[in-house]
C-alpha cells in the first residue's frame, strides 16, 4: 500500500480506500478497548495511588549525631522523596528517651508523627521507671526495627596500658575501685552485666549523652566506657581510644580485629541496643502503616542504606512490623532481670 504524504490531496477515486482505512482503525481501537475492559473486569479496579495525606514529623529520642539521629535523618530523606511531603526531624533527648516518647504520643494529628527510639523506651524503661507517661505497646503502631548497635569496651590507652582484652581483664580484676561510663540504658545494662560476669569492683558514671562521656574518657576521668558504635568508631579509627571487645556475640565488620566478649571467655554474652521506628498513633490506618513500613524497608535495604549503616558501625537488623512487638516483649523480660539485679530502678 503506498504511503501518501499528508500534504497531498486525495482524488475522488482514493476516498473509498481512505474510508476503509478509517473503518479498520476504528474497529481495531474498539477491539483494544474491549480487551482492556475485560482485563480490568478480571483483575478488579485499578489500585489507588500510594501516597500520604499529611507531612511527616520524626521525633528522635537521642541527640544530634547519635545512632538514632543518624538513621532518622537517612529515613526522613528517603520518605520525603517517596511521599513528596516535607519531613521534619526533631531531637528530644533526655530521660532515657522518655521525653521523646511522651512528646510523640501527645503530638497533634495534623501530621504523621513517627518516633525513632529503641530498646530503651520500648523495653528497658518499663523496669527502670516505676511509672511511664506512655504505654510502649498501646500508644504506638510498630513499623520496623532498623538496626542494632553493640557496645564497644573502650579504654584510654594513656590511662589503661592494656593492649588486649586479656591484659585488661587481668588488670581490672586486680583493682578495687574501678569506674566505668555509660550514656544510655543499653550501655549501662552492658556494663553492669559485664561487671557481674567478670567479677569486677566498679561503679557506674552516668552521662546524658555519648559525646560527653567520650570527652571525659579521652580526658582520663574514668577507667573504661561501654559505648555505642556510632560514637566509638571515629575515635577508635583515629587512635584516640582503644577498643578491647564488642558486646555482640560476633565481631562487627567495621572492627574486624576486635573480638567479641563471647569469644573472649564470656559465653553467650549478647547485649545490643536495637533502633526501631513507630507511628505515634495506635490507630494508624493499616494502609498508611504498611506503606510507611515498606518505604522504611526500601530505604534501609538499598545498597546505599546498608553502606550507610555499616559505615556508621551499625549492624543492619531490619525486623518487620509484625515481629517488632515480640522483640519489645522479649527484651522487656530479659533486660528487666538485669536492671533489677543491678539496682538500676529509679526511686
Amino acid at each position: 500500500m503506498p504511503i501518501t504524504h499528508p500534504s497531498v490531496r486525495h482524488s475522488a477515486s482514493s476516498r473509498p480506500w481512505r474510508h476503509d482505512r478509517l473503518r479498520r482503525t476504528a474497529v481495531a481501537g474498539l477491539a483494544i478497548a474491549l480487551c482492556a475492559t475485560a482485563a480490568l473486569a478480571q483483575s478488579g479496579p485499578a489500585p489507588v495511588a500510594e501516597r500520604l495525606d499529611k507531612p511527616v514529623r520524626i521525633i528522635v529520642a537521642y541527640g544530634a549525631g547519635s545512632a538514632s539521629d543518624s538513621i532518622a535523618r537517612l529515613v526522613g530523606e528517603g520518605l520525603s522523596r517517596r511521599s513528596g511531603k516535607p519531613v521534619i526531624v526533631e531531637n528530644k533527648a533526655g530521660a532515657d528517651g522518655n521525653i521523646a516518647a511522651e512528646a510523640a504520643v501527645r503530638a497533634p494529628t495534623d501530621s504523621h508523627t513517627l518516633l525513632v527510639s529503641g530498646s530503651s523506651t520500648h523495653a528497658a524503661n518499663a523496669t527502670v521507671y516505676k511509672k511511664l507517661a506512655y504505654d510502649p505497646e498501646a500508644d504506638f503502631t510498630p513499623l520496623a526495627t532498623m538496626a542494632s548497635t553493640p557496645f564497644a569496651l573502650l579504654v584510654n590507652p594513656k590511662r589503661v596500658q592494656a593492649a588486649t582484652f586479656k591484659d585488661f581483664l587481668a588488670w581490672a580484676r586486680s583493682e578495687n575501685a574501678l569506674s566505668f561510663a555509660s550514656a544510655n540504658v543499653g550501655g549501662r545494662i552492658t556494663g553492669e552485666l559485664f561487671k557481674q560476669r567478670a567479677g569486677l569492683k566498679a561503679v557506674n558514671v552516668t552521662y546524658r549523652n555519648s559525646s560527653q562521656a567520650m570527652t571525659d574518657l579521652i580526658g582520663g576521668q574514668f577507667d573504661y566506657y561501654l559505648c555505642d558504635m556510632v560514637t566509638a568508631l571515629p575515635q577508635i579509627q583515629g587512635g584516640t581510644v582503644r577498643a578491647l571487645a564488642i558486646s555482640s556475640p560476633e565481631r562487627v565488620s567495621s572492627l574486624p580485629d576486635v573480638p567479641s566478649l563471647a569469644e573472649s571467655g564470656f559465653a553467650d554474652f549478647d547485649v545490643s541496643s536495637w533502633i526501631a521506628i513507630w507511628s505515634a498513633n495506635a490507630s494508624t490506618p493499616q494502609p498508611t502503616s504498611r506503606l510507611l513500613s515498606r518505604w522504611v524497608g526500601e530505604i534501609l535495604d538499598s545498597p546505599e542504606g546498608r553502606r550507610f549503616l555499616v559505615g556508621k558501625g551499625l549492624v543492619p537488623a531490619r525486623v518487620e512490623a509484625s515481629h517488632l512487638l515480640e522483640l519489645q516483649r522479649r527484651d522487656t523480660r530479659l533486660w528487666g532481670k538485669i536492671i533489677i539485679d543491678a539496682g538500676m530502678q529509679q526511686p
